[in-house]
């Protein structure tokens, strides 16, 4: 968590007060003026920048141009006013619903800890999924790799093992999977990590062009080829060089690869002196390299030189527990790259991308995601930002669904009404258990009922289970992070709840 919260305000005693409310929790900061605040490095990764609605930080400024200049220089962390009584009228106005929270100078302490408490905080909830879930991570020098899903937990020690040892690897994944990222990833953990990392998409090159761009050649080489230029092979030095889409190469490139990763020699084109690699290879590829084989447009050996190290990237599709991740992921990414303050994401917005395909799979989904920061209103993003193709899934999907109208009806007893376990259609009045919660069957369930529609032990639990979770969420406004607080679970656990009591809508 973020302990560092900034105080704008002139005012010692309100700093003080600020300060003693906080107790030792946040860590508090002054910020004399507005001016001083974009000089303040730490001001977009507070927790949170107290405002103080007065004439005295107003200065000469207008308050249109003040709070212009506070939103310019704030992008990321929420923004809270603490009003004065003395507040000119155009700025109380100017910041209600502009500010994400108003307080009145006059808070008591308590009052101040549970607001900042309560501030949506998008990087503790992007921890939480690391702490709430089992999961497995891998850390790069610039990236990393974090998946939940746990038919990928082997890549993990696969990728391990390819970064700690010097052969080719082989990469094979639907397109926008993720090659690339896992190729600079297996650079990045490798002793070659200071050295260069160098990409040939061989997809995009003319098979005439392939040779000349992978082994480079010399002046005269060709029509054009009015001096020396190297290839990827010695650009890369000893680094690694990936080639991306390996099954478009010609045969005879084919040849010279294999003798490439057997010999490490080549020639560049146009000459007869023969040249070392020092660079580790990765290959990749969205195609199963061993139908091409079969059908005689890929050669064996080179297949059998390639599959040593065989890593098979998961389409996204079926990675639904990584989906709300990189979601929150990619969302704290590109707002801090675009400069857009980003508070909180509807829970409906991460349903419509759970209930995607991703054809185009994880860079889709950023890209997806990043369009929607982009369009965002106020900091929160919803559904209205998504595409018209997920916006479109997601009503399908809610269409499909049929609305089920829950039958709630009081009963004389003090204890909490329950859906029936048995299914006899609504709610029935029981003896009380506990804490007042009816647990007990309807008296005018019969034994026909009883022999036909009796459920086990686990379906009675998860009947109290779901009202008790439906009775939080309605207590604190649908708020997953407060609801989860109060049961005392994670939101991860939260949602998978929710969704399985159909409780997401």
């Amino acid at each position: 968590m973020n302990r560092k919260v900034l105080v704008l305000t002139s005012d010692e005693e309100l700093l003080k007060k600020v300060t003693l409310a906080l107790g030792d929790l946040y860590l508090c900061q002054q910020i004399e003026s507005s001016a001083s605040v974009a000089d303040e490095p730490s001001s977009d990764s507070a927790r949170a920048v107290f405002v103080h609605l007065c004439p005295q930080v107003l200065g000469d400024s207008s308050p249109r141009r003040f709070l212009s200049e506070l939103q310019d220089s704030i992008k990321q962390a929420p923004l809270i006013g603490l009003v004065a009584e003395d507040c000119p009228s155009q700025l109380r106005r100017l910041v209600e619903g502009t500010l994400d929270s108003l307080v009145p100078a006059s808070f008591e302490g308590p009052e101040l800890l549970a607001l900042l408490q309560r501030l949506p905080d998008l990087d503790a909830d992007l921890e939480e999924f690391w702490r709430g879930t089992p999961h497995r991570e891998l850390h790069g020098q610039t990236r990393s790799f974090v998946t939940f899903t746990p038919s990928l937990f082997p890549l993990i020690d696969d990728l391990q093992v390819a970064a700690r040892h010097d052969v080719t690897a082989l990469l094979i994944g639907e397109t926008g999977s993720g090659k690339t990222f896992t190729a600079r990833l297996i650079h990045e953990l490798s002793d070659r990590r200071d050295e260069r990392f160098c990409t040939v998409a061989c997809g995009a090159l003319p098979p005439d062009l392939i040779e000349s761009e992978l082994f480079g050649y010399v002046k005269g080489a060709f029509t054009g080829a009015d001096r020396d230029k190297e290839g990827k092979f010695a650009a890369a030095g000893s680094g690694t060089l990936l080639l991306d889409e390996i099954d478009v190469l010609p045969p005879e490139q084919q040849a010279k690869l294999l003798r490439v990763i057997e010999t490490g020699e080549y020639e560049p084109v146009g000459s007869n002196e023969t040249q070392h690699s020092k660079a580790r290879l990765i290959v990749a590829s969205n195609m199963e390299l061993e139908e091409l084989v079969r059908t005689g447009t890929f050669r064996t050996d080179l297949y059998y030189r390639l599959n040593i190290l065989n890593l098979r990237l998961m389409p996204l599709r079926n990675r639904p527990w990584d989906i709300e991740y990189l979601a929150r992921k990619f969302a704290l990414e590109h707002s801090r790259s675009h400069g857009i303050r980003l508070r909180d994401i509807e829970p409906a917005f991460l349903d419509a991308l759970q209930l995607y395909d991703w054809p185009g799979n994880v860079r889709e989904m950023e890209n997806v995601v990043r369009r929607a920061v982009l369009y965002s209103q106020r900091g929160v993003l919803g559904v209205r930002d998504l595409p018209s193709n997920l916006r479109a899934v997601l009503d399908q999907r809610l269409a499909k669904e049929p609305t089920v109208v829950e039958d709630v009806r009081p009963v004389e007893s003090t204890g909490v009404d329950v859906l029936n376990p048995l299914g006899t259609g609504g709610l029935q009045p029981a003896t009380t258990f506990g804490d007042g919660i009816d647990l007990s069957l309807s008296a005018a369930t019969n034994a026909t009922t009883l022999s036909s529609e009796v459920r086990t032990l686990e379906a009675h639990l998860d009947g109290f289970e779901r009202l008790v979770i439906a009775d939080s969420l309605s207590r604190n406004r649908h708020s997953r992070k407060d609801t989860a607080a109060e049961l005392g679970i994670s939101r991860v656990t939260l949602y998978n709840k929710m969704k399985k009591f159909g409780l997401l809508g």
